[in-house]
């Protein structure tokens, strides 16, 4: 005879609920996407949300070595590369990062608006590669 299905929630020492509430959302969600790459270590959008909540959270030396995989995994992807060319700013990689973003470019982002918004791009602000690199690309846009 079969056993008759046991529907107690098992027994834990911290409850679930008390875990959850000692970490913010973005240490909850960190937590939560390091737990799935684990089992799936190339998932592209568990590495995009993670390097995301990372980012939010200043965790940049973290951040890079995650845009690094994605740009590994997704070398043609423009948005992977814009985000390595931001980590890499805030990293003091100045170099590197001008010449991520013009990969970004050429690979075809085009959020002008985001490109002279983002303050993770400030370090690069002041540097003469990369307002030539703005001015060239915005040459190449069409005229409205």
């Amino acid at each position: 005879m079969n056993k008759p299905f046991n529907c107690q929630p098992p027994v834990c020492s911290k409850s679930p609920a008390r875990w959850i509430g000692e970490l913010d959302e973005s240490e909850f969600e960190i937590q939560f996407y390091q737990q799935i790459l684990e089992k799936q270590p190339n998932d592209v959008l568990v590495l995009r949300q993670l390097g995301e909540q990372l980012a939010k959270t200043g965790k940049v030396a973290k951040t890079l070595e995650l845009d690094l995989r994605l740009v590994k995994l997704r070398p043609r992807d423009e948005v992977a590369r814009y985000n390595l060319a931001c980590s890499l700013a805030k990293m003091g990689q100045c170099d590197q990062a001008i010449a991520e973003l013009a990969v970004s470019l050429e690979l075809g982002y085009a959020d002008w608006e985001h490109i002279e918004s983002d303050v993770d791009l400030d370090n690069l602000r002041g540097l003469g590669g990369f307002r030539r690199l703005l001015t060239s690309w915005k040459k190449t846009l069409p005229r409205s």
